[in-house]
């Protein structure tokens, strides 16, 4: 009983977080990448210029069949190859449900939840604990960046779940159910979730670094080399003959445009894409540690961005630690904790926030403890190996857009989201090791309550501040946006639209990216294509692409009046 109370609870919270105000703000331009996909559709309209380049085209037109080469070719030249299984969910969702910003969205929302339901139910298979499960699902369920992928109709939220059950499999494998059918499911998540999306392999690889120092495993070799190799020549293919097959090319593109946007605005500290300096890369990278949980979430802004003031939280940990392990020894023990008491006082104006980071440090560590003392301790195998994975999980996709950002030279990979695959082994990793932090003193409980009490306002204002449209760990619009554009331009026209009449669709706006590297003025097909996702699939709606027009949508009337339908203002509703 107490363990479905528990898990009902929790998707209330999480339920409630995932599926408020899904389409109270228009699409931003991943998801429209996202819906052309989804449909076979380049962006740009690559594989649809015998349509625009007619004299008029048609909703009809827009929406001819496509077949699978359209599909990989769509994410090939947009998506650098990513995104291909979640674009499969989403266009058989959309086939049932329709491409409404909530319906599309709530595919997201759904895979979220089933997530953090996973992560409790995989807890609390794995550690028999209803604590650590609760606090795991807890943690996820209130994480900020979850909460924000959940409401974008991009592939995240389907990768976290994919990720996490095949760690289910990897485990359920070890212990003892061998069935070459589990090898397969095991080996099929894996390829899904590399396919959709390249950073994903960070997962398995974590399962092949625990795998080397895992005991008796003789009689997985076959079975796990096999995985291996399938998703090797699947990769293989994918990105040789499948939609990766530009991703390289797509990546080092991206890099270069980015890092000359970096050197443009070298000397605006709040530039989107900055240049790799030693200074800068410190701080986006510790931020990136501190948010990756609730625990330490904005404490680095709380710290004043201060790498000194980070040092102190860490010196006072040190000390704690070393009293730790000495207190056996009086004199040391005494003398460690004095100094640790002495650098708080020196530095009473973060006292609350020294607190804080070194609760988090002291539940990473003695989640991380148990992988050295399991044998003075009762040895868990699946327990040893999902904390393993999670600490590696913590570990490898924070080197990995560190090793980017130093390599190409900007800040671009230095983001929430681009670690986001870590979030649901991060949520067990905190759930374990409160846990443990939690048995090991008395008043341990009372630094958890603390770190809850205090974390409570910088959480709910990071969640609020998403809804309202100005979180960095999504997309910071001012002013905030207003619902769909494009949908409403379609209904307008639906409305207004007589037969003798022709629709003109702006075409002469130069988005960003063009305006900086374009070297000619080009028509731009993207309003069009945008449109027309929203207008009936067999209608016979004259349309033309104007040229010289960059931002209204207008109805000619056969009188020769013209009724505007919609002006976007520049990048005001181009989101």
């Amino acid at each position: 009983m107490r363990k479905y109370g528990l898990l009902f609870f929790l998707i209330v919270i999480a339920s409630f977080l995932r599926f408020s105000n899904l389409d109270n703000r228009g699409l931003f331009i991943d998801e429209k990448f996202t819906l052309l996909n989804a449909n076979g559709i380049w962006v740009g309209g690559g594989n649809q210029m015998e349509i625009f380049k007619k004299p008029f085209f048609t909703p009809k037109d827009f929406w001819a069949s496509k077949n699978v080469k359209d599909y990989f070719e769509a994410i090939a030249h947009s998506d650098f190859g990513t995104h291909i299984v979640y674009n499969g969910f989403l266009h058989y969702w959309m086939e049932v449900f329709g491409n409404s910003d909530y319906s599309i969205r709530f595919l997201s929302a759904v895979f979220s939840l089933l997530t953090v339901i996973v992560v409790y139910l995989f807890s609390l298979e794995v550690f028999k604990n209803h604590t650590v499960a609760f606090l795991s699902g807890f943690l996820l369920a209130l994480d900020p960046l979850n909460i924000a992928q959940s409401h974008i109709a991009r592939s995240y939220a389907l990768s976290f779940l994919l990720v996490i059950l095949a760690t289910y499999y990897f485990l359920e494998i070890f212990k003892g159910n061998k069935k070459s059918r589990n090898f397969i499911i095991y080996a099929v998540l894996v390829g899904f979730s590399m396919l959709n999306h390249y950073l994903n392999f960070l997962v398995p690889l974590s399962h092949g670094l625990v795998f080397l120092f895992v005991q008796n495993k003789r009689h997985l070799w076959f079975g796990f080399v096999s995985a291996a190799v399938f998703n090797l020549l699947l990769m293989l293919y994918w990105f040789n003959w499948g939609g990766g097959y530009l991703a390289m090319d797509f990546l080092k593109d991206k890099n270069q445009k980015h890092l000359k946007l970096a050197q443009i605005n070298v000397n605006t500290p709040d530039a989107a894409v900055q240049l790799s300096t030693p200074a800068l890369v410190t701080k986006k990278t510790i931020e990136l540690v501190y948010d990756s949980s609730i625990f330490t979430q904005g404490l680095f802004l709380r710290l004043n961005s201060g790498v000194k003031n980070v040092a102190v939280t860490f010196a006072v940990f040190i000390l704690l630690l070393g009293a730790f392990y000495f207190k056996s020894k009086q004199k040391i023990y005494i003398s460690l904790v004095i100094m640790a008491v002495v650098l708080l006082a020196l530095n009473h104006g973060i006292m609350e926030q020294v607190v804080l980071a070194n609760s988090f440090y002291f539940v990473v560590f003695f989640a991380v403890e148990y992988i050295f003392k399991r044998p003075k301790e009762t040895f868990s195998q699946d327990q040893f190996i999902l904390v393993a994975v999670s600490v590696l999980m913590f570990i490898l996709p924070i080197l990995f857009v560190l090793n980017d950002a130093l390599k190409n030279g900007h800040t671009t990979s230095l983001t929430h989201r681009y670690i986001g695959v870590a979030s649901p082994f991060v949520a067990i990793l905190m759930g374990f090791g409160t846990y443990r932090f939690l048995k090991f003193s008395k008043l341990a409980f009372f630094l958890i309550v603390f770190v809850f009490v205090q974390q409570y306002q910088p959480v709910k204002s990071e969640i609020k501040s998403y809804f309202e449209d100005k979180s960095s760990l999504n997309a910071w619009f001012d002013p905030a946006r207003i619902s769909n554009p494009y949908s409403t331009a379609a209904r307008n026209i639906l409305e207004k639209y007589e037969k003798s009449d022709t629709l003109f669709i702006p075409g002469g706006y130069q988005e960003f990216y063009a305006q900086v590297f374009g070297k000619e003025k080009t028509v731009d097909y993207t309003d069009a294509q945008y449109l027309n996702l929203y207008l009936p699939k067999k209608a016979n709606i004259p349309q033309k692409i104007d040229v010289n027009e960059p931002d209204k949508v207008f109805l000619k009337k056969g009188s020769g009046e013209k009724v505007l339908i919609f002006d976007f203002e520049g990048t005001k509703y181009r989101y």
